[in-house]
């Protein structure tokens, strides 16, 4: 099976996927994403810590992979994919 081909990004601008340590609080991650404009930080799954962020003004991957390894707290941090629908016929 093949994704059908679409135009435009494989991710959702600004938006990115990270899970934290333990005892992290959303105080902490809003201090340390927060020049970056959140519109958007919510709990993802509990147990797991992750977190769901949208930023006004995307710095880019390396950039946040950069404030992540910085703050030693992250487990990780990556964009958020768009999901693709699946041409099924052959």
């Amino acid at each position: 099976m093949k994704p059908i081909q679409e135009k435009g990004s494989m991710f959702k601008e600004g938006e990115y996927l990270f899970a934290t340590e333990e005892g992290v609080t959303i105080e902490e991650l809003r201090t340390l994403f927060g020049e970056f404009g959140i519109t958007k930080l919510e709990p993802l799954i509990i147990r797991d810590r992750s977190y769901l962020l949208v930023l006004k003004n995307d710095p880019g991957l390396p950039t946040m992979e950069k404030k992540a390894s910085g703050f030693g707290k992250i487990r990780y941090i990556e964009r958020n994919q768009i999901m693709q629908k699946y041409n099924t016929k052959l």
